[in-house]
């Protein structure tokens, strides 16, 4: 039986690029030509799997960090707030002056502000932040976006909720309003002025996204290989196997890793799969 081999996206199959590189995407087919099986595992909502992603013929996705999972193209799983949660979810970050984007199955909802952020920090900021870098290029990409008044709680259903507070303070009053019912995901750093983040609902994580996967498959666990590099990925590296970390990735996740990849942007992916022995040239 082969492995299951589970690919974050950002900052992990690409860099500060924000491409793939020749040698990771001929790791991931020549992987697949050996026996193994290959995924997205991803925070990403479906409607932001650009098209250099699908090009690559992936056995399925987890996205949306375990909200939605995708075999053969059939989505097996999808997993949505409860109405009466998310509504006071909205409350709480409009009332404390929160950003936020509501991700759905086919389409993201942005409240006012959200790309005007991005732009003004977008010199300052993206190019140590890859998170934030993606979701300013959300804004520009061809995706379906669509305003926040748009949305109709009672007929689309919510699988996560990206947030941005501009004072630090407005989301920490938030908090403790939000662990009851979420895992709460950090991307900015302790320096910086603003928080990004996204939360996730608990007991839907990438991890459990990957439980659904080994299962509809009939494998093991046992079997199971994750690589990552940011706290969103915590849970996922924390339940496989086998955890492939980032070597600058934060040390809280690092201590989960038996292997360490470099920059992506200079075939760390393909370069680390070929020290597992999953490929060889």
């Amino acid at each position: 039986m082969g492995k299951f081999l589970f690919y974050d996206i950002d900052g992990t199959l690409m860099g500060k690029s924000k491409q793939i590189t020749e040698k990771t995407k001929w790791a991931i087919e020549q992987a697949q030509r050996n026996g193994h099986k290959a995924f997205l595992c991803t925070g990403r909502a479906p409607t932001s799997i650009s098209d250099d992603l699908k090009e690559i013929p992936f056995d399925g996705i987890v996205c949306s960090a375990g909200g939605f999972v995708i075999v053969n193209n059939e989505f097996i799983f999808e997993n949505f707030m409860n109405q009466y949660v998310l509504s006071e979810v909205m409350t709480l970050f409009i009332n404390n002056h929160i950003l936020f984007t509501l991700e759905s199955k086919d389409a993201l909802y942005q409240t006012p502000g959200v790309n005007e952020f991005f732009m003004q920090r977008q010199q300052l900021d993206f190019k140590n932040n890859l998170e934030l870098a993606r979701f300013f290029e959300i804004r520009r990409a061809n995706e379906n976006r669509k305003p926040i008044k748009d949305f109709n709680i009672l007929k689309t259903g919510i699988t996560k909720v990206c947030f941005i507070a501009p004072a630090k303070q407005d989301f920490q009053r938030c908090v403790p309003f939000l662990e009851e019912f979420f895992n709460i995901v950090i991307f900015s750093k302790a320096e910086d002025d603003f928080i990004n983040g996204e939360i996730i609902l608990k007991h839907c994580t990438k991890a459990d996204g990957i439980i659904k996967v080994v299962n509809h498959f009939h494998g093991q666990m046992k079997d199971t290989i994750g690589f990552g590099d940011s706290m969103n990925d915590y849970q996922m590296l924390e339940e496989v196997n086998i955890g492939v970390v980032y070597e600058n990735a934060p040390q809280h996740l690092k201590d989960l890793g038996q292997y360490y990849f470099t920059d992506p942007d200079q075939d760390g992916i393909y370069k680390v799969m070929k020290e597992m022995q999953l490929i060889s040239d």
